[in-house]
């Protein structure tokens, strides 16, 4: 399995245990504990291949333009099997 995908499985897993929205920030951190040299760039491309797959859904918000992730239906049901 490649480093992409166990990086998108460790997402998905992550905000699932989270339980609602998760500040990128906190999911950056989180993954970095599964892959220490995991730079921002290649984060924010698996989290955006999984928006556009319609697991994961990112809001910024319009005050400090931190982004939040949370699951779509489709991306906690996937979760689940992982």
């Amino acid at each position: 399995m490649s480093h992409v995908n166990t990086l998108k499985r460790y997402c998905l897993r992550a905000l699932l245990r989270a339980g609602g929205p998760m500040n990128e920030e906190a999911l950056l951190d989180a993954c970095r504990q599964l892959m220490p040299v995991l730079l921002r760039s290649d984060f924010s491309q698996v989290m955006e291949g999984l928006e556009a797959d319609g697991f994961c859904i990112g809001a910024r918000d319009e005050l400090d333009e931190a982004v939040s992730w949370a699951l779509t239906v489709k991306g906690e049901l996937r979760a689940k099997q992982l």
